[in-house]
């Protein structure tokens, strides 16, 4: 017997927007975010900024006991500190770096 799992969750997500069950702190939060991921020069310096203040107000003990939004998952395990760039940045100097390679290896042939 197949269940169609796929289309049993769209199903019942749409009734949750519908009857806008789902929390309003988390409507809000994720329309915040998304104001953001839409606009890639201003998501790039927002994370850089996050990640920078996350990692000075944790460096004594790196990590997080608490954070606010974030009591789900601080309730049972700490939140690690962030730790050097983020994954954009990451992805960009190794994504440079190996364009750069190729360049010197005659374009990549």
């Amino acid at each position: 017997m197949r269940i169609p799992l796929p289309k049993l969750m769209r199903h019942w997500r749409e009734k949750e927007f519908e009857r806008h069950l789902t929390p309003a702190p988390q409507r809000y939060g994720l329309a915040f975010w998304a104001f953001f991921a839409r606009r890639g020069w201003l998501y790039r310096p927002a994370t850089r900024l996050a990640m920078w203040g996350l990692s000075r107000l944790g460096r004594a003990k790196g990590r997080f006991a608490a954070l606010p939004l974030a009591g789900g998952w601080t309730k049972h395990r700490d939140f690690p500190t962030p730790q050097g760039d983020t994954f954009q940045a990451q992805w960009q100097a190794r994504r440079q770096s190996q364009l750069q390679a190729q360049a010197q290896r005659g374009g990549g042939r």
